[in-house]
């Protein structure tokens, strides 16, 4: 059991519309089976976060350390996060909006759970986790970079878990929604550093932390 949690309070919309689609996902649109499909079959921006789910799912479950216990749990969780995506014309925040949460926290969770999913980072579209040590926080806050058609950046503390669109900025890469009337939630990096407000928090200090 992973500590990332799909049932988070926060889901976050994507800072603009989906493009149309013109790039073809990983199953054939002709059989789609559920509005969630449907909506990826319209759009650019999530055919290409099913693409990159396709190829870490392949990784994951074809890699060398797939021992049979955990290829039938992998196998296992990816139905019940179809199931789970299947739902998302019931969401609040839209069904694109959902649909592209959905994928972003699989991703991260494969990225998390299993080391063959990262074994070939130069296909593909997504990197990390990255952990970083932030001040106040008391949990390290984990980071999956999503960097497929609209690139975004999922992140994970304690059992709550947030997914922020990338934005312009003048240096680094700024990720930030500002749905909250509160405070907008923030995630900016800038080499080995970072600024993190959670949603309705505070801006604080994160360092990366060393990896090996």
């Amino acid at each position: 059991m992973t500590r990332y949690l799909i049932a988070s309070a926060w889901m976050v919309l994507l800072s603009a519309p989906a493009s149309a689609g013109s790039l073809a996902p990983s199953f054939d649109c002709a059989k789609a089976q559920s509005d969630a499909e449907e909506a990826v079959c319209a759009s650019d921006a999530l055919a290409s976060l099913d693409l990159e789910l396709a190829r870490l799912y392949r990784l994951a479950i074809k890699g060398p350390n797939a021992a049979a216990d955990r290829v039938e749990a992998l196998k296992q969780s990816q139905r019940d996060w179809l199931r789970e995506r299947s739902e998302c014309w019931r969401a609040s925040i839209g069904l694109e909006a959902c649909v592209a949460n959905a994928y972003a926290f699989r991703i991260h969770a494969l990225r998390e759970g299993y080391s063959d999913a990262r074994r070939d980072d130069a296909n593909g579209a997504s990197l990390g986790p990255v952990a970083y040590r932030c001040d106040g926080l008391d949990a390290l806050l984990g980071a999956v970079f999503v960097n497929t058609r609209e690139p975004l950046v999922s992140l994970s503390w304690l059992t709550f878990g947030i997914v922020l669109p990338r934005v312009e900025s003048g240096s680094g890469a700024k990720y930030a929604s500002d749905l909250w009337d509160s405070s907008p939630a923030l995630f900016w990096t800038q080499g080995d550093t970072a600024i993190f407000a959670p949603p309705g928090g505070a801006e604080v200090q994160c360092r990366r932390e060393p990896t090996g």
